[in-house]
């Protein structure tokens, strides 16, 4: 897991919108969210978790043959945030792609992961769910900006 060092509290929200920490934790549970630094794109959290990932399964990028991250807020359209990953953290040639379904995104990536070993098309796959909402949220729409 790798989450960015910029924390946005609820009353530093309440300084942007009509809101009260109160308001946003009674109704959501939330007191603080992650902001990705201006130079930090997707890629940059989902590698870093990817490395925390593999490292903590206890096998090697060269063990990974097959990548899918799951993301709304990809770096680039092309190539994927799939592609960057394999590229920063050294993995060999093997289907590396990303699935952009919003909230679900992630469950897709795993779905799809499943299937491709399932089926004997990878034996070791590795699943990212990485997220730059701060860079598409509304920081006006008090609807919206308390939830990401």
């Amino acid at each position: 897991m790798y989450v960015p060092e910029r924390v946005l509290t609820n009353d530093e929200l309440a300084i942007m919108v009509d809101t009260t920490d109160e308001w946003i934790r009674s109704r959501s549970g939330i007191e603080r969210r992650r902001i990705a630094a201006d130079d930090e794109l997707t890629s940059d959290l989902g590698g870093k978790a990817a490395a925390e990932a593999i490292k903590a399964a206890g096998v090697t990028s060269e063990d990974i043959d097959f990548l899918v991250v799951g993301t709304t807020t990809p770096d680039l359209v092309f190539p994927n945030v799939g592609c960057l990953i394999q590229d920063q953290l050294g993995i060999p040639v093997c289907p590396a792609f990303s699935v952009e379904a919003a909230c679900s995104g992630f469950i897709y990536a795993l779905s799809v992961a499943d299937r491709f070993v399932a089926a004997g098309q990878a034996k070791c796959a590795l699943v990212v769910g990485a997220e730059t909402l701060s860079r598409i949220t509304n920081w006006n729409d008090r609807s919206t900006c308390v939830l990401f």
